[in-house]
């Protein structure tokens, strides 16, 4: 099993899991003290020189999340960043669909899902590392990646059901007008008296009306595991995971003018009431663990995973030059996914005089393939007219457009773009690494990569087209850190690391070919770190950081769909600072805060030269404070409040066809959560958004229409049980 669910496997040691689940939630930190995501391997925080963080259960029940999206707010240098969950900007850089690494499962690609943000039901805590660790992992972007750690068997008993409904109270929304509700259940414990055989069962299940008109979620959630401790020395883990998920089709705003003033209601849709995307998921995941000696250990771990979606949506594609007609386009898609991924390694701790090593030798690599069938393709056409897709920005009125099955799959002037297309990427990488302890107070890390990329892409549809293959190899990933520990409570450290990510393979220039080079990127950082400060109290890590990535993929809208360019070189730099505080036993704050300067540095368009990348806000800060009443008449009382500020971003970069920018304005928000406990069970109210602020998140991939809008106020009531 790869090192991080190793850690996974670790928190389920009799001391943690004999405590009450409930308990978690009072007495818990919210920042972990290990997160082996960094290193890949059982080392504390402290010992690593990255910025790394672990979000523990503890904070994902304090702010009552249901999905992985709803903590990207408190995740400090993290924002979201468009509608998918793979969608988010780290440290100033945007990951997407295509960065299968940007969010992993247990150090593995590949998600259920890929257009809801993944559910926590399943989610032990979630490890964030900043900046390139493509040596450990290979394709990730330089901003970072997000680790979910996945719950797994217990050796002691636990059953846990939650019940919760939502709704909103703002934005144009009466509490009753877009309810929804959530039932979940985590049932965990031993098979046989002597703990050989643990099982772990999860299942969820919701149905939500959503503060956009006509907007709507179901999903079905199911995970489980089952342990074998063959020996002491030998275990193994064999998981599964199912996830299906309905709801309506929507891309979010349009800004006409590329004004944000100029946008229309927060509840606004474009698409019609019937369009919808459905998606669903299985994934079987293999982990086993086998320590040689006390010193030496070997993990495997596989993950496979299948994805299917199918849409069907008349969506935004442009605002017409009057300002009030927007464009839409007749698209239906059936897509599937699929990813394969294995990671092996040997870990070994020796000494060489008076130095000790910790050195970790492994492969990774496997195969992931993206079957596109574009079944419908159709831009609307003159209106008025029978094939007249176009709606009016501020009044929309739905109903108008003929069936899907009266227009044509495309355009008449344009038909290579009904396209059948079949990507597939196959990767291959090995790696060393070495954290080794110089002497008492000075630690060292150093690491390198080659690996191995091979991409390849089949016109399954149209007739005549050759079949792309692209290779590229790295022959050489280098990372390399410096540790200095004055006392037990600090760390200084500095570190150096780089980043490889080929174009994706479903990438395409106006031409509909993939002529990308890979991006790379290099960070430099130093920090310090501090654990255990004012009798354990407080934790906390500062860094300062500089990135540069080149031969950076643009997307843009073209008359193919998404078309991309390689357009120059982007640096980021900026300070971040994030700490976990306890002043009083019972009272807990997570603080965090961002300052950064992302921008393009060279590009094609010398328009771009100077530009603040899309979606990034250079000031950003989060705090989330929870106080828990243990004594008196108001014990089992506790109060969450949380602020979230972001700064002034722009939606897009300039060009030299369209110098605007699209400004998104600042904005603070406020959530209150109120905590009853008592004998097992919890009662849980949080008020999301307290004040009702108007605000907007991000700007997609084509941002003057699909901008997307913070929820209003918005209410949501849990009755927790835990029932041993």
């Amino acid at each position: 099993m790869t090192a991080t669910q190793e850690q996974g496997s670790a928190l389920t040691s009799e001391a943690e899991s004999s405590a009450p689940l409930e308990s978690v939630v009072v007495s818990g930190h919210f920042l972990g003290s290990a997160a082996q995501s960094a290193m890949k391997l059982d080392v504390p925080v402290r010992d690593t020189p990255f910025a790394v963080q672990s979000y523990t259960e503890s904070f994902m029940k304090a702010i009552e999340t249901t999905n992985v999206g709803d903590l990207y707010n408190y995740m400090t240098g993290v924002k979201r960043a468009g509608n998918t969950g793979y969608d988010l900007t780290i440290r100033g850089f945007k990951t997407g669909g295509t960065d299968k690494n940007a969010i992993m499962v247990d150090g593995l690609p590949g998600l259920t899902g890929r257009f809801g943000s993944p559910p926590t039901i399943g989610v032990d805590h979630i490890e964030l590392v900043k900046g390139p660790m493509s040596v450990l992992y290979g394709q990730i972007q330089p901003g970072g990646f997000v680790n979910l750690i996945s719950k797994r068997p217990r050796a002691t008993e636990s059953a846990e059901l939650d019940v919760k409904g939502t709704g909103y109270e703002g934005g144009g929304r009466a509490l009753g007008d877009a309810r929804g509700y959530e039932v979940s259940a985590d049932l965990t414990g031993p098979l046989d008296a002597g703990h050989r055989f643990l099982f772990r069962l999860i299942g969820q299940y919701y149905d939500r009306n959503l503060f956009r008109d006509f907007a709507y979620e179901k999903s079905q959630y199911g995970a489980g595991g089952l342990t074998w401790n063959a020996s002491d020395a030998t275990s193994a883990t064999l998981q599964f995971e199912h996830r299906k998920v309905e709801n309506n089709f929507d891309v979010g705003l349009a800004a006409p003018r590329g004004n944000i003033a100029l946008v229309a209601p927060l509840t606004t849709v474009y698409q019609e009431p019937g369009d919808h995307r459905d998606e669903h998921g299985n994934a079987v995941e293999l982990s086993v663990n086998h320590s040689f000696t006390e010193h030496v250990s070997w993990n495997l771990a596989g993950r496979s995973v299948q994805n299917l979606d199918d849409d069907g949506a008349f969506t935004s594609v442009a605002v017409r030059p009057d300002n009030v007609d927007l464009q839409r386009r007749a698209r239906r898609n059936h897509i599937g996914r699929k990813y394969n991924y294995l990671d092996t390694g040997l870990k070994a701790e020796l000494t060489t005089g008076e130095i000790e090593h910790r050195i970790l030798v492994g492969v990774n690599g496997g195969r992931d393939t993206d079957d596109e069938d574009r079944r419908q393709f159709f831009n609307g056409g003159t209106c008025p007219g029978p094939q007249c897709l176009d709606i009016n920005i501020y009044d929309p009125v739905y109903g108008r457009v003929p069936a899907f099955d009266s227009l044509p799959a495309v355009n008449p002037t344009t038909p290579r773009n009904l396209t059948h297309q079949l990507f597939t990427s196959d990767s291959v990488g090995a790696y060393v690494s070495d954290l080794v302890t110089l002497s008492e107070h000075w630690k060292a890390a150093a690491g390198v990569r080659a690996s191995h990329e091979k991409q390849e892409i089949q016109e399954l549809r149209l007739l005549n087209v050759p079949i792309q293959t692209k290779t590229a190899d790295k022959g050489f990933l280098p990372m390399l850190g410096l540790l200095y520990q004055p006392n037990t409570f600090w760390t200084l450290y500095t570190s150096y690391a780089e980043s490889y990510v080929p174009a994706p393979a479903n990438s395409i220039d106006t031409n509909g070919l993939n002529p990308f080079k890979p991006t790379s990127g290099a960070q430099v950082e130093v920090g310090a770190k501090t654990e255990g400060l004012l009798g354990g109290r407080l934790t906390g890590t500062l860094s300062l950081f500089r990135i540069n990535r080149k031969d950076v993929l643009d997307t843009f809208a073209c008359s193919l769909g998404t078309c991309s360019q390689q357009v120059g070189t982007e640096r980021s730099k900026g300070v971040e600072l994030e700490m976990n505080a306890r002043p009083l036993a019972t009272w807990q704050l997570n603080f965090g805060y961002s300052l950064l300067d992302a921008a393009v540095t060279s590009s094609l368009d010398p328009i771009q030269v100077g530009a603040r990348l899309p979606n990034v806000a250079r000031n950003s800060a989060n705090l989330w404070s929870r106080y828990d009443i243990t004594s008196g008449a108001l014990h089992g009382l506790g109060i969450g409040v949380g602020l979230v500020y972001t700064g002034e971003r722009f939606g897009m970069l300039p060009t030299s066809a369209n110098p605007g920018t699209l400004r998104l304005p600042s904005y603070t928000v406020t959530d209150l959560a109120v905590y009853y406990l008592f004998s097992q069970y919890t009662v849980n109210l949080k008020v999301g958004n307290v004040f009702d602020k108007v605000y907007y998140e991000s700007a997609g991939s084509t941002p003057l229409v699909q901008i997307l809008p913070g929820a209003p106020r918005n209410i949501a009531l849990e009755l927790r049980r835990v029932f041993f």
